[in-house]
């Protein structure tokens, strides 16, 4: 979907060409390149000014981080005491804040819905903070307040914030209450500067985006609430910090193939693979057999690895049984629900094909783990050319794109509302593992970068 034309903005572009992976694909991006922007003019900040209101902040942003890694909201829990950390931080700024309590189970049946990991049906706390100055404000900044789970190996307390050599420890720090404070400090630089002041958005984005992510976003769509670009404050799983910016997330489906065949009759007495292997229906042959047809066939566009093949139970004998692990990266106009019901529709016709013996050939293909759709946003999209400048002007270096992400929460604003979304993140390390942590200067560069690509993008709504 290309976004309609709009009044030229303070840059002297159009407001933006968005192109939505959902109906385009990756392939479609060269078409929505914009003119190269110079967002050195007429812009309210200067990076020096950002970098300066960023650094002046420093304790507050470390404080605050520092308070919320000592609340527990690990992955799969309410996090409504973390949340009442947020709230009262924005209830100090000229913001209306709401929560809401969100339950996956009523989205069992939404086209974007991933079940959570792990399960459970909360009720989960998310919370949405207005400005009162912009009613209607166009731009969101999001981040989510859920933790990793704790596992051994932590050299300090993970719920106390540990400073050493640059960088801050604890639970949470990289992956992503680092994102929820830089977020909130950068929110209030800009408030008590007059600045622009953006939507904010903490909640719950682990475990596939349904305690949080997608029913934020589905209220927003279905309140016809109006937006122009989001921002997840979320780093690059990379590690490579501000260096990269995920603008792409790939669709993902795995899956569990199952093939149950049969074995011929024993010949001898108490010896299974005494039976003739003619006699036998080969679970293990057909089930390579189906995985090569969806390869060449739905799947033909997609990119399929199978990670897990077993089959039968001894040496000698046919497998009368066989499985699959398969993960599915794809990308363009599939959802993983279109998919399954291709794949199922195959797999019908080439099991009535098959030839029959002793048995039959009962094969089956059902989603297992990890399923979620894709998105993604032009790289010379206007919004990402001036989110990649800010990044530049920051911290001196020009940013990369990094297009391999999948399962990520920019999918929910780029699929629901038809919005261009992009991630950026400091320089962090040991996700989901022990001993997290996150660079202090890049946090604060972090603050400098929020302020400065709010205030450009704000210039060209």
């Amino acid at each position: 979907m290309v976004a309609e034309k709009t009044p030229k903005s303070r840059y002297g572009v159009s407001r933006r060409t968005f192109v939505e992976a959902a109906a385009l694909g990756a392939a479609a991006w060269p078409l929505a390149r914009a003119q190269v922007l110079d967002v050195t003019e007429a812009e309210p900040f200067t990076a020096e000014e950002a970098l300066s209101m960023a650094r002046n902040r420093r304790g507050e942003l470390l404080e605050l981080l520092s308070h919320l890694v000592s609340i527990r909201s690990q992955s799969g829990e309410t996090a409504a005491s973390a949340q009442s950390v947020v709230k009262e931080y924005l209830a100090g700024l000229p913001y209306d804040v709401e929560d809401a309590a969100d339950r996956p189970s009523l989205f069992t049946e939404h086209a974007e819905f991933t079940p959570p990991d792990p399960p459970g049906d909360g009720p989960f706390v998310n919370v949405v903070g207005r400005p009162r100055a912009e009613p209607g404000s166009q731009l969101v900044l999001f981040a989510h307040i859920d933790s990793h789970l704790v596992e051994g190996g932590w050299n300090t307390d993970p719920y106390m914030a540990v400073t050493d050599s640059g960088r801050l420890y604890g639970l949470g720090t990289a992956d992503d209450k680092g994102g929820v404070a830089a977020m909130l400090v950068a929110v209030a630089a800009l408030s008590d500067s007059g600045g622009p002041t953006p939507i904010v958005i903490s909640h719950h984005g682990k475990g596939g985006g349904s305690r949080g992510s997608l029913p934020v976003f589905e209220r927003m769509k279905d309140s016809g609430e109006q937006v122009d670009a989001v921002l997840y404050v979320h780093p690059a799983e990379t590690g490579r910090g501000l260096d990269n910016i995920k603008h792409v997330v790939r669709g993902a489906l795995d899956v569990v193939l199952t093939v149950d065949g049969w074995q011929g009759e024993q010949l001898e007495i108490g010896l299974p693979d005494s039976a003739l292997w003619a006699d036998g229906g080969d679970a293990l042959e057909v089930c390579w057999q189906a995985i090569t047809l969806l390869r060449d066939g739905v799947l033909r566009s997609s990119e399929v690895n199978v990670g897990r093949l077993e089959a039968g139970d001894r040496t000698g004998s046919v497998a009368d049984n066989a499985r699959a692990d398969i993960r599915i990266l794809f990308d363009g106009a599939h959802t993983w629900r279109g998919l399954m019901e291709s794949m199922r529709s195959e797999l019908d016709s080439f099991s009535a094909g098959l030839p029959q013996g002793r048995g039959r050939f009962d094969i089956s293909i059902d989603p297992a783990g990890t399923h979620s759709n894709p998105g993604a946003v032009a790289w010379d999209d206007t919004w990402c050319q001036v989110l990649r400048h800010s990044i530049e002007d920051v911290t001196g270096r020009a940013p990369v794109s990094y297009p391999n992400h999948y399962g990520g929460d920019i999918r929910f604003p780029i699929r629901l509302l038809g919005k261009p979304a992009f991630g950026i993140g400091s320089l962090a390390g040991n996700f989901y593992g022990p001993n997290e942590w996150v660079d202090i200067d890049d946090l604060v560069r972090l603050v400098a970068i929020l302020i400065l690509t709010v205030s450009r993008w704000a210039s060209i709504r």
